[in-house]
């Protein structure tokens, strides 16, 4: 399907109209931020954050809007999705949903379990370790991050195998790849489906696989290899569809790739 330009405002098209679905992921740009722009720098990508929709407009349990729970520097937080939305000279928002059938159907004992745990895993497992220590850890890293890549810009031409190998020492002592918000994004994929499955005794390896949107995960599922996950990983994956583009307050329905290079390439 082409790219269709959908005649309302986000907030209208996407949550009034209830296109939206828990657990979907959004992966945003903002505009005239220093940080968000060396991220995007540092990785080559169009965005700098991620962030998951956590509870679905639904005035009759008095939820008049959609929130999003993400992650940053001062910890867990929770937003009403009208934080982007409603700023469209702020911030660009695309949005990207994992369409395998296990996970996408509304069963309860099938899709809507494993998306209601990813984003209450999101949640319930946020403990004080987690908002401490790696979230001190992982912001110290992302400005090693954003130095490497001022440093050595032509690393970011590399692929990431040839680019680990080629490092100067230094930099092979640091995790180049940090990030907090979209790296919590994965962790709760991952951690999330993995409960389930512990919950049911269900053995098929293969939905996990399915989940791991960061290529550099391989055996090693880590707490520190999960949370290295950039906002650009998420935006590569093929594992995860895209569904909508909001680009200048322009909502744009959208699936391939090459409609969504072309959508972000318009002034």
């Amino acid at each position: 399907m082409k790219a269709k330009r959908l005649p309302e405002r986000a907030m209208t098209e996407l949550v009034e109209k209830g296109k939206l679905k828990r657990a979907d992921i959004l992966v945003t740009r903002s505009k005239g931020s220093l940080l968000g722009w060396l991220i995007r720098f540092g990785t080559k990508s169009y965005w700098n954050h991620a962030a998951m929709v956590y509870v679905i407009r639904n005035p009759e349990l008095g939820y008049d809007s959609t929130f999003i729970i993400e992650s940053g520097g001062a910890g867990i937080d929770i937003h009403n999705i009208g934080h982007y939305f409603g700023h469209p000279k702020k911030y660009d928002v695309g949005i990207k949903r994992l369409e395998k059938e296990w996970f996408h159907n509304d069963r309860e004992d099938g899709g809507l379990r494993f998306r209601r745990r990813v984003r209450g895993f999101a949640l319930e497992e946020i403990d004080d370790k987690y908002n401490h220590r790696l979230i001190v850890g992982i912001a110290r890293k992302i400005l090693r991050q954003v130095i490497l890549a001022a440093i050595f810009p032509w690393l970011r031409r590399k692929e990431t195998s040839q680019r680990r190998a080629r490092m100067p020492g230094i930099a092979r002592r640091l995790n180049v790849n940090a990030y907090i918000c979209s790296g919590f994004v994965q962790w709760a994929y991952y951690r999330g489906v993995g409960k389930v499955q512990e919950e049911t005794g269900d053995t098929d390896d293969q939905k996990r696989q399915e989940v791991i949107f960061n290529p550099e995960i391989g055996q090693d599922d880590s707490e520190e290899v999960l949370l290295s996950t950039s906002p650009a990983d998420l935006a590569n994956s093929d594992k995860l569809t895209w569904k909508y583009i909001v680009k200048n307050g322009v909502v744009w329905e959208i699936s391939r790739q090459e409609d969504v290079d072309s959508v972000l390439k318009q002034d």
